[in-house]
């Protein structure tokens, strides 16, 4: 009975681990209802460890929860092999949950394991485990090393050949890594090992793989003939094993190579075939990507025509489809072949969606850069923690050591110190709890670290994700596309001129938008930098006229100040601060008569200002938001802008130790109230 339940459970799990066969699901619960009738045994631990792999790519929750059943199994029946295989499955599922502390806490334990329990294919699985968070991160430079620690690994200690059908695996993630950091030469020489590994073992399905990252890297190189041949090497060993999927893909890629080299009609040959695949499949997720393509390719030969009809075909689908990515390519296209054929208002009206699309995507890919550097930034400070807690264990350890040494030699030299070396005893089982202690306040001491040091994770920040951004050599093409702009125009008939009028300010717009965000990226990146400590005694009527007199105010307009005459701050982060809150005033304000009103006043050492207009107000659902980065409540057609100007002011708050608030309400104006200490009269500057 038990041999036959084996045998059941045995081909429950090798058609699970087949990727695209039917009724896996009611497989998966007669294997589930089958283990969970057994004692604790090898196979179930065995059959566990696959359960929870299968749920990697379906459930993580139930990857994590079928991980922890394989862990008490495998050490009830000493399995070491699939404790570790459990711990790995658990580093995998909380680094796709985004649970990096976890991945980071668990992924140390499993090291541990591998030292005690040595395993060398698993041990790699480890490494690469970790390359891929890093790669994840953002930080190609230590997803290379760890990738390069997992092969180094299998080279210098595998013992059975069979280890070694891994090893293009681990190659080509070494490759990727270095593709990632633009080293595509280097990256090549590790795919064509890995290449002829698979070669020699017939990994047919590895060898396609390698054929088309191969492929990636020659065209990303300019060597589109080079990519061409792997490409097709790629594609007839893909019939051979029948991966009709991954044929669609490798069609469309294919195609490109050809539009890119002029073979129009080989390019349509090949995305007619793609088409029909996904046709007899009823695969919608590739049918867009097809579409996309085959519009590119009507508008490469000039067909501008068929161009647009494939354009809005894909339109059509992708809305239908949700699969919003494709758009920005497509409209593009689209304002191009209208543009082609003598249609502006309609070129003109694609182009606008290309530019809002475009914007929101650069938008979405910064706030994702952002978020990239903040979660690297934490998971570098979890690992030095980590790090220093361990070091502090092994010194633990090595100090309990030369105390259990002192401790015999003390029993063999001196009996009658039996009641000392009980103490002695005692207080090494005591260091010994501790250490155990320390090790499982990791997780909490990151979180403590992480709050301690929000000042230093700021400036760190800021100083990462932007100031790389603005410098001269960016803002100069600028002013050179702009003065070009106008000889262009200033050179063309008349009447070709006024046609061309709106896309001549389209792009007058769009650079000076980019010129505005890099000078407010520079300026918030500096200001994040500089030292607000030194005061300086402050005329307040002679700093707001100062202001005045630098701001394009209309006569219309009325700029006041009422209340203190005399303060010690920092005078710079005062005059931004006042400054951006004034023309922020000013420029979301719809009445006639635009009014700014500025207050002073001093109270038991604090200093509070208000800033109050008669603008179109902010609604109270976005009042909380209006000073984080790049959020906008209004359109770049309604008021120009950037999305910083109010970042920028709360960190000059911050700066001075202060602290800003808001009242508002929508068509009645807003008041910015700013409170700080204010700074003694022996520390100002004179």
């Amino acid at each position: 009975m038990a041999k036959r339940l084996h045998l059941i459970i045995w081909v429950c799990c090798c058609f699970l681990a087949q990727p695209h066969l039917s009724g896996q699901n009611q497989l998966l619960d007669s294997l589930l209802h089958l283990v969970e009738q057994g004692q604790p045994d090898t196979l179930q631990a065995r059959y566990l460890a696959r359960i929870s792999a299968y749920y990697l790519r379906r459930d993580l929750d139930k990857a994590l929860e079928y991980a922890d059943q394989t862990l008490v199994v495998a050490r009830q029946t000493g399995q070491q092999h699939l404790v570790g295989k459990a711990l790995i499955n658990k580093c995998i599922a909380y680094q796709d949950k985004g649970v990096f502390d976890s991945v980071q806490l668990i992924a140390s334990q499993a090291e541990l394991h591998f030292q005690r329990h040595p395993n060398v294919i698993e041990l790699s699985n480890l490494y690469s485990t970790r390359g891929h968070l890093e790669r994840r991160l953002g930080r190609n430079d230590k997803a290379f090393d760890w990738y390069i620690k997992a092969v180094k690994n299998l080279e210098e200690n595998f013992e059975d050949s069979t280890d070694f059908n891994a090893m293009p695996a681990y190659l080509n993630n070494v490759a990727i890594s270095l593709n990632g950091k633009g080293a595509y030469k280097e990256a090549f020489t590790y795919l064509e090992q890995a290449l002829a590994m698979a070669e020699q073992q017939e990994a047919k399905l590895s060898i396609c793989v390698l054929l088309s990252v191969m492929g990636k890297n020659l065209v990303a190189r300019g060597e589109y003939e080079n990519a061409l041949d792997h490409y097709l090497r790629s594609l007839k060993l893909k019939d051979e094993i029948d991966d009709q999927v991954g044929k669609i893909y490798l069609l469309a890629n294919i195609s490109r190579l050809y539009i890119e080299t002029e073979r129009y009609r080989e390019a349509e040959q090949h995305l007619t075939q793609a088409l029909a695949i996904v046709n007899a499949l009823g695969y919608t997720g590739a049918r867009a990507n097809v579409m996309s393509t085959m519009a590119y390719l009507y508008h490469s030969k000039g067909d501008h025509a068929k161009a647009i009809k494939w354009g809005q075909e894909t339109i059509d689908f992708s809305k239908k489809d949700k699969n919003l990515e494709i758009l920005t390519d497509i409209y593009d296209i689209m304002a191009s072949s209208y543009a082609a054929i003598d249609k502006p208002e309609e070129a003109y009206e694609y182009r606008t969606l290309y530019a809002i699309e475009r914007d929101s995507f650069h938008q979405q890919q910064q706030q994702e850069n952002v978020e990239q550097l903040r979660l690297a930034y934490e998971v570098e400070k979890t690992e030095k923690e980590n790090n220093a807690l361990k070091r502090q264990a092994e010194k633990d350890q090595i100090m309990l050591r030369q105390q259990n040494l002192m401790m015999i030699g003390a029993v063999l030299g001196l009996l009658l110190l039996a009641l000392v070396i009980g103490l002695i005893y005692r207080d090494l089982k005591r260091k010994q709890q501790y250490s155990h202690e320390l090790e499982a306040t990791v997780a909490q001491r990151t979180a403590e670290l992480q709050r301690a040091n929000e000042d230093l994770e700021q400036v760190n920040y800021e100083l990462t994700g932007f100031t790389y951004i603005a410098s001269h050599d960016i803002k100069e093409p600028i002013r050179v596309i702009n003065s070009y702009v106008g000889l262009i125009q200033s050179r063309l008939p008349e009447q070709v001129g006024m046609k061309l009028k709106d896309y001549f300010e389209i792009i007058r717009a769009s650079g000076q938008q980019l010129y505005t965000l890099i000078e407010d990226f520079m300026q918030y990146s500096s200001l994040s930098r500089e030292d607000s400590s030194q005061a300086d005694e402050i005329e307040l009527p002679l700093l707001v006229e100062n202001l005045i007199k630098g701001l394009d105010v209309s006569e219309k307009a009325s700029v006041k100040y009422e209340g203190a005459e005399l303060v010690c701050l920092n005078q710079s982060m005062l005059f931004l601060i006042l400054k951006n809150l004034v023309e922020n005033g000013l420029k979301y304000n719809q009445s006639e008569h635009p009014e700014i009103l500025i207050s002073g006043k001093k109270s038991a050492g604090q200093i509070e200002f208000r800033v109050k207009d008669n603008g179109i107000g902010i609604p109270a659902a976005f009042q909380d938001k209006i000073f984080e980065t790049f959020k906008r409540l209004h359109s770049r057609e309604e008021y120009l802008g950037t999305g910083l100007g109010l970042s920028i002011v709360k960190l000059a708050v911050s700066k001075l130790d202060g602290e800003i608030s808001l009242e508002s309400e929508e068509g009645k104006g807003s008041t910015f109230i700013i409170t700080c200490a204010e700074a003694s009269v022996s520390d100002a500057h004179v």
